[in-house]
């Protein structure tokens, strides 16, 4: 399950990247450093207790940009750290290869385009990540550090689901503020808000919408991921969003028409 962020206007440099890290701390999750020897001769994170600070100067590079006018070439700052979870151990600890963990990371490509991205990883080598008992709990807990980060980031556009990569272009987001896709959780910034209007969002037949402190959107389309919006429910919601071009995920393997992705 993945959560990005688009054209997000507090991703600038250390000092934001220290404040999602403080975000991920107050959700009650462990900060996790680098990684050590399992028990069972495995690789596992270290919980990490130290300043955060400290830790944002190992998670933080801040690259001069290269190329800057070509978002697919441009290399410029960027981060990425690791958070343990306590959904299936309540007391990290010591090392272990299967906490279940959050990968939060970060781009900017080109002076003007960046992105933000959160990863769940339930650790389940041997079979997908669907059949962890810590599913729907995992995907609560994403939802809820996911609109604190919307909060503080103020970003364009965003959304959390199963992503079948084939999401919507850097480009097409930064220049035509495009959208083709309503996935599980959305989140429309004003800029989005202002081109297609509030009304397509709030009168939706969607589980939850509701404006947000900026004046964005936060569009939900059933309240529990495990269990996804009726087939009724599914040709409402089409109904409603079909006409301006907008099409559901496929991406949820618990919907009954899920297909697996053909790469």
């Amino acid at each position: 399950m993945e959560l990005y962020f688009f054209m997000c206007s507090k991703y600038r440099g250390a000092k934001d990247v220290t404040r999602l890290a403080e975000i991920m701390k107050g959700n009650d999750l462990v900060l996790a450093w680098k990684r050590s020897e399992t028990p069972d001769g495995k690789l596992g994170p270290i919980p990490y207790w130290g300043k955060t600070s400290t830790f944002v100067e190992d998670a933080y590079r801040g690259n001069e940009f290269v190329n800057s006018h070509e978002i697919v070439n441009s290399s410029g700052p960027y981060f990425g750290f690791e958070v343990i979870t306590r959904l299936k151990y309540p007391e990290p600890d010591v090392p272990r290869f299967d906490y279940i963990t959050l990968s939060c990371g970060g781009h900017m490509l080109g002076r003007s385009y960046n992105f933000v991205s959160v990863l769940i990883d339930f650790h389940t080598p041997e079979a997908p990540d669907i059949e962890s008992p810590y599913f729907e709990e995992g995907a609560q807990l994403m939802l809820k550090v996911g609109i604190e980060l919307y909060t503080y980031l103020r970003p364009w556009y965003g959304w959390l689901d199963h992503s079948q990569h084939d999401f919507i272009s850097f480009e097409a987001i930064r220049d035509r503020k495009e959208l083709d896709t309503i996935y599980w959780a959305n989140f429309y910034g004003p800029q989005y808000v202002e081109k297609y209007g509030p009304n397509l969002f709030l009168d939706s037949p969607a589980w939850k919408k509701e404006k947000l402190p900026d004046s964005g959107i936060y569009l939900q389309l059933s309240e529990f991921y495990t269990k996804p919006a009726s087939g009724e429910e599914k040709l409402k919601l089409k109904d409603h969003f079909s006409p301006h071009g907008l099409a559901l995920s496929h991406g949820n393997p618990y919907d009954e028409d899920y297909q697996e992705p053909v790469y």
